[in-house]
């Protein structure tokens, strides 16, 4: 065959297709016409498909041309946005490598020799990424998905609220302005990452126009509602009431799933965070649906990078967004440490899974959007973000502290006593302007919340030593040494923390110091309560051999607090067993101290007497005051000096701790002891 007989085939087999002019035209058929292969009249729904009967399946959808090419633009979109981080990335290591300031340039030489600077460049590169994010084409393929709403799991048992609902639900203007003011003078029980200047101008405009608002910026809204109703209504609402905190924290959740918070976009984590913490006054809400709301809440704030800091992302954060996002994953590890507290279980977070560093020492009136340095206030101010930081030191402790007291890893004495450091160094870190001191020797200029956060901190520390010793009593004998120090630093932190909880309730009686502020005394978390009432068995369940001179103090305290919880049954499950446990504890307490003969209590020195008992305890020792009336010592413990004088020659039972968490039995001994009739 020649070359001239094989020519007209040289085209045949050829790799590449030959250009063909591709037309996308319009789709002018229904779905069933084309499946079909009939004539369409084009209207919705059409003749042929009315005449069959399947005016449903009638739809008119874009040809597969069309989504293929939009799936191609798509593709083209996410290039250009890896190729963006990209550059993003070389120019902010060369703004490093300069080491110059944020107002500094770097300038680049083009071929037209033109100086660009570095931060005019990467202000482009956002404008041109904000642009790919909004650029108005049609997604064809995600329509479905976008419309078809994912099942919540979470706050499924509420409903989407409408614009009207909101409406509805919101107080006058003259009530909302009320209650958000108690919300932010409630200085303990505010969030920090609500900035009061930023809420105050967002607030403005959502009354303008309250139907352009975000949805999930009117959750945050209702939840700071909720917490000033607590503030305000606690002493005559009624739970009819429409604007009942029960009624704010329902739109807060309404308004939470109308913004699909799930998708983790912005104020989702931040309004997610504020209605767990409004719900936490909801003392009859079952631990679950916190732990759940929280561990979903902390999912949020990973996806968006709330557990990095600013410094290791390729975003443009502002100061004051950076300070707000540490303000943020602050609250989110609070809450995690006291919900594993309250449930038993681990911590969900992590020292080495996050990078974020502690909030910054600065008032809301010491910065705003605008603020190009922060420069935090001195410790030796009692302002409000002071505890916080505290606080936020102490969590890493406490979570370590968490897992040694739920035993999934032998721990050794020595690692307790390490951990024991750790704490004693924050404790001795805390401002004298934040130290513990009896109500009744508090400066008459202190303000309140002042008072309430040095309990908190006390209690905190407390209940950090309790669960550091715990494990040991059961794993050792009296005649150990260690064991002796871990069972006497329990029973004197035991009664201690008792003694604050019944001062602070003398306190928020009519007369009172508190009294003003009964929703914010009231509001103090049962948590350290509970740990100390865990405890409390193992102090005093069969053994008689209270501290001598101390008996009867501690007698009266466990009676008067057992009064005190027996009129808040309602508040919580929580109160109704620490009451339980307290009249089991202080009737049994007084019944060995009815058969008790003393015996001189041996002290070293020629110091005899209470002279001695003081001497020795130092100043752990609580002064004597009746029923809460007086105060107590100022708290400056170091467990080292000898052990306390509790004797501790009888072995004791430790099996009555288990008896006294079976409530049947417990109810029976109860009522056959006279001692146990409330009062």
């Amino acid at each position: 065959m020649t070359n001239q007989d094989i020519s007209h085939y040289t085209n045949t087999f050829r790799v590449t297709r030959p250009h063909r002019i591709v037309r996308n035209r319009p789709t002018v058929s229904c779905s069933t016409c084309r499946a079909r292969k009939s004539k369409c009249d084009r209207q919705q729904p059409c003749g042929a498909c009315q005449k069959r009967g399947h005016e449903d399946t009638c739809h008119f959808e874009p040809a597969l041309k069309q989504q293929l090419a939009s799936s191609s633009v798509g593709g083209n979109q996410n290039g250009i946005r890896i190729e963006l981080r990209q550059m993003q990335h070389v120019l902010e290591g060369l703004l490093n490598q300069s080491g110059q300031t944020q107002t500094q340039t770097q300038p680049i030489k083009a071929g037209s020799q033109l100086e660009i600077p570095c931060h005019q460049l990467m202000e482009s590169i956002n404008r041109i990424q904000h642009l790919l994010e909004d650029d108005g084409r049609p997604r064809v393929l995600n329509t479905a998905l976008d419309e078809q709403d994912l099942p919540d799991l979470v706050l499924a048992s509420f409903s989407k609220a409408t614009i009207r609902d909101i409406i509805e639900a919101l107080p006058s203007r003259q009530v909302s302005d009320r209650t958000i003011s108690a919300y932010f003078n409630a200085k303990h029980l505010t969030v920090p990452f609500i900035h009061t200047h930023q809420f105050r101008r967002q607030y403005e405009t959502f009354w303008g126009d309250p139907a352009a608002a975000n949805l999930l910026w009117v959750s945050i809204l209702f939840s700071v509602l909720a917490t000033g109703a607590v503030v305000l209504g606690a002493k005559a609402a009624c739970i009819s009431d429409p604007h009942h905190h029960s009624a704010y924290v329902t739109m807060s959740a309404r308004c939470l799933v109308a913004g699909q918070y799930q998708k983790a976009t912005e104020f989702s984590v931040e309004a997610l965070v504020m209605h767990v913490h409004s719900r936490s006054f909801q003392r009859s809400n079952k631990d679950g649906d916190m732990s759940q709301l929280h561990a979903f809440a902390l999912r949020l704030a990973q996806r968006r990078c709330y557990h990095q800091e600013v410094d290791r992302l390729l975003l443009t954060i502002t100061p004051f967004e950076a300070e707000m996002r540490r303000r943020v994953w602050y609250v989110i590890q609070y809450y995690d440490v006291i919900l594993s507290l309250e449930q038993g279980l681990p911590p969900l977070i992590h020292e080495d899974t996050f990078s974020t560093c502690h909030p910054t020492n600065i008032t809301d009136d010491d910065f705003d959007e605008d603020v190009i340095c922060l420069t935090p206030r001195p410790t030796e101010e009692a302002q409000s973000m002071l505890h916080c930081v505290y606080i936020s030191h102490l969590l890493p402790i406490l979570r370590r502290i968490i897992r040694h007291a739920l035993g999934f890893k032998t721990c050794t004495y020595s690692d307790a006593m390490l951990l024991k450091a750790e704490l004693e160094s924050w404790y001795a870190s805390i401002s004298p302007c934040l130290r513990i001191r009896a109500i009744k020797d508090t400066s008459f200029t202190d303000p309140n919340h002042t008072v309430m956060q040095r309990i908190m901190l006390e209690l905190m520390y407390t209940m950090g030593t309790v669960l550091l010793y715990r494990p040991f009593l059961d794993l050792m004998q009296l005649s150990n040494p260690e064991c002796q120090m871990a069972l006497n630093v329990c029973r004197r932190l035991a009664v201690r923390s008792v003694g604050v909880y019944v001062e602070v309730d003398h306190e928020i009686q009519e007369g009172g110091r508190l009294y003003e502020d009964q929703p914010i005394a009231s509001g103090l978390s049962v948590n350290d309560f509970l740990i100390t009432t865990i405890v409390a068995p193992l102090e005093f369940f069969d053994c008689p051999n209270l501290p001598p001179g101390e008996e009867d103090h501690i007698i009266n305290l466990l009676q008067t607090a057992t009064q005190l919880w027996s009129k808040r049954l309602v508040a919580s499950t929580h109160v109704r067993e620490s009451t339980r446990l307290l009249r089991l504890i202080a009737a049994k307490a007084q019944t060995a101290s009815q058969g008790r003969r003393h015996v001189p209590y041996p002290v070293p020195g020629s110091s005899t007497g209470a002279e001695a008992e003081t001497e020795q305890y130092g100043h752990l020792a609580l002064q004597q005051y009746p029923s809460g009336e007086e105060g107590y010592a100022e708290s400056d413990i170091d467990f080292e000096v000898g052990l306390i004088g509790w004797s501790n020659d009888v072995e004791i039972d430790w099996n009555p701790a288990n008896f006294c968490l079976d409530f049947e039995t417990v109810n029976q001994a109860m009522s056959r002891n006279p001692l146990l009739d409330t009062q």
